[in-house]
């Protein structure tokens, strides 16, 4: 059953294939082929696999929500209520992991409140921990995190359940910081769920993946179907809809395909913890520029390594309660692109890995030509253009006038059209077979938004092409990308000279292109439109859905979908109980002088060994320390002695047993801003 599910799948993926092949066959026949078309035919043969890849998975997503079954070969498939093993649930001990680096600790602490609360009103699962693990380097955030932290349990009142470290080395990233937490509690726990610092899900779902993982032994993976949220700005407006409209049929059809070998996205998932320590440890890349050292991506691998080790990655499309938030712009969502496509393009190293199975081949090579295709689609652009032309002025020196143009206006040109027509039939049929699934009355309702959301797809595609393909350029001149602090902030918009000077480029690109269709002929200029029109208005559409738009609420309604409002409502509620600045610039006083939260820090440190002398330069930074002030200390040294007991308690001994008179200001300003004499 799973192999005919592949080849009729294959099947009708392959056809669109052929017939755009033969046509640019039957185009480039009447004359000679030349280096050009030859190099256009290679473009084709990436392109056309990734537009029908496209159209076939939405095809079938398309006729399996048709069916009343759904998809009979799922094995992630919601588990009744009334069939959930609750006794067998709760004897299984997991780990809910949330890694975070240099986030906004009211935002993270929130969430992870929200999904506690969420699971004990659904239900109570006693084996179930929250670790939070940070990566933060900023002394200030951190100390702000260990208070979020500690806030957090006394809300809640419970101390068992959260556990929050921050690692002195943030070695490897994201994968890094979970391999380390792997190494010290991995071995108490079966699964693990992984969150990333924008995910919220329910208590249900949550039950859900564990109870799917008991009914699935060898399932290593279980990814969810995370929906975006809390969209603000009009750029996270249409992304949303569009996640709501496209990305469950997408889905179904991939699953209908890949069945026990789906896509692994890194979070809003459950992993089985002992084959993933055993089996998915990421090597360290060969050193060869942009694509070599630590990898930057490592869902994929590590889905392929799970698969290489015997075990099943599965998709639960079907399970509501799993969500995340999009970038606020189209700037943010380029520095995270940058970011993703050298982690993409690391996979080529894993593309021809022994015992990778071919399923996750393709997966790995989906991934690389998702930014791969952006300099190729346009060189392809430049290509057919090029050879238009001198095609055209080829056969219009071979034929009389009267035979050329009989045969370019019902020969010729209906050929390029053809191959033009096939590929927007590809690219647009995915949103129209989403959109025709709604129902007659929401067809109506959501036309409007479809409407605006398509355009702007048509307008910010080019604009992702061309900086997608510098990127891809960037990375094979070997230059390297950090792998920094991602924004979620809606507030944080840039300024008009900022966005003017980082699109000024791609706008003079635009024009210029525009003019020279013109310029050449009018069916060329209409043609190439929706390629230069998104270059020229660039600008203005960054600026313009970068604001935050509440007045559309009702137009990009998504009711319909009934999307959890009760959990967003929730955090909502806890983001703005929370929103207090009490520590706000004095978060290197709270940590090594406040009576209370002292304590409290020094309890997070590891165990240091005390030393029985203190050395002179460490004597000397406590001088400078107390004297001038933390902004005159280096903030390595800062770091150090804050993550150091010994270090804490004896600045805290120093501080308290000297005279106020030796003090730096800072500490004169905050000793009387909190009024010490009522420390809570």
């Amino acid at each position: 059953m799973i192999q005919l599910h592949r080849i009729l799948f294959f099947s009708v993926f392959i056809i669109p294939i052929i017939i755009g092949l033969t046509t640019f066959a039957q185009i480039i026949s009447f004359g000679g082929v030349e280096l050009t078309e030859y190099y256009q035919f290679i473009t084709l043969l990436f392109l056309l696999p990734m537009l029908s890849y496209g159209a076939t998975t939405s095809l079938f997503g398309f006729l399996i929500s048709l069916l009343k079954q759904g998809d009979p070969l799922l094995k992630a498939k919601k588990i009744p209520e009334k069939e959930l093993d609750f006794p067998s649930i709760d004897r299984v001990p997991v780990a809910l992991v949330m890694p975070v680096y240099e986030e906004d600790e009211v935002s993270i602490f929130s969430r992870i409140k929200v999904i506690y609360e969420s699971l004990e009103k659904y239900h109570s699962l006693p084996k179930l921990d929250f670790f939070i693990l940070s990566d933060t380097r900023t002394p200030e955030k951190w100390i702000k995190e260990e208070a979020a932290y500690l806030a957090l349990c006394e809300s809640t009142g419970n101390y068992k359940k959260f556990h929050y470290r921050r690692r002195k080395s943030n070695l490897n990233g994201k994968s890094g910081n979970i391999a380390d937490f792997c190494r010290r509690w991995g071995n108490r726990y079966e699964h693990m769920i992984i969150l990333d610092a924008d995910s919220l899900m329910s208590g249900e779902i949550i039950v859900q993946l564990i109870a799917m993982m008991l009914q699935n032994p060898k399932a290593g993976i279980i990814q969810t179907n995370s929906k975006l949220f809390r969209a603000t700005t009009l750029f996270q407006k249409l992304t949303e809809f569009s996640s709501y409209l496209f990305s469950s049929y997408f889905l179904k059809g991939a699953s209908f395909w890949q069945i026990n070998a789906n896509s692994y996205w890194g979070h809003n998932a459950i992993l089985r913890i002992k084959p993933f320590m055993e089996y998915c440890a990421l090597p360290h890349l060969p050193e060869y520029g942009g694509l070599g050292g630590k990898i930057l991506s490592h869902d994929t691998v590590e889905a392929s390594l799970m698969r290489k080790a015997g075990y099943e990655v599965l998709c639960a499309y079907e399970l509501e309660g799993s969500y995340e938030e999009n970038p606020p712009n189209i700037i943010d969502v380029l520095k995270r692109d940058q970011r993703w496509c050298q982690g993409n393009l690391q996979h080529f190293w894993f593309l021809f890995g022994k015992k990778i199975p071919f399923i996750n081949r393709i997966h790995i090579l989906n991934g690389i030509l998702s930014y791969l295709n952006s300099p190729i689609w346009l060189c392809y652009i430049l290509l057919s253009l090029w050879n238009y032309i001198e095609e055209s002025k080829f056969l219009n020196y071979s034929m009389l006038p009267e035979e050329f143009e009989y045969f370019k206006a019902q020969i010729y040109d209906p050929l390029y059209l053809k191959l033009l027509y096939l590929s927007l039939i590809l690219l647009f049929l995915p949103r129209v077979l989403s959109y025709l699934c709604l129902p007659l009355k929401q067809i109506f309702l959501k036309f409007p938004a479809f409407l605006l959301e398509t355009l702007f797809s048509i307008l910010i595609a080019p604009i992702y092409m061309i900086y997608h393909s510098i990127f891809v350029v960037s990375i094979f001149l070997n230059k390297k990308i950090s792998w920094g602090p991602q924004n979620r902030d809606a507030e944080s918009s840039y300024t008009f000279s900022y966005v003017a000077s980082s699109f000024f480029g791609i706008t003079i690109l635009g024009l210029v292109s525009a003019y020279i269709s013109y310029s050449y002929s009018l069916m060329l200029f209409f043609l190439t439109m929706p390629i230069w029109i998104g270059w020229t208005l660039s600008i203005p559409l960054v600026m313009f859905t970068s604001r935050e738009q509440k007045s559309l609420q009702s137009f990009f309604d998504l009711s319909y979908w009934k999307p959890n409002r009760e959990l967003s409502n929730h955090l909502r509620e806890e983001l703005t109980r929370n929103d207090e600045k009490r520590m706000e610039g004095k978060e290197i006083f709270y940590a090594l002088v406040h009576p209370i939260f002292h304590k409290k820090h020094k309890q997070l440190q590891g165990n240091k060994s005390y030393r029985s002398k203190v050395s002179d330069s460490i004597a000397s930074d406590f001088d400078v320390l107390l004297t001038e002030g933390p902004e005159r200390l280096d903030r390595k040294k800062i770091q150090n002695i804050l993550s150091n007991r010994e270090l804490l308690d004896l600045f805290f001994q120093k501080f308290w047993t000297s005279e106020k008179s030796k003090w730096g200001q800072y500490w004169k300003n905050i000793w009387e801003e909190i009024n010490p004499s009522s420390f809570p």
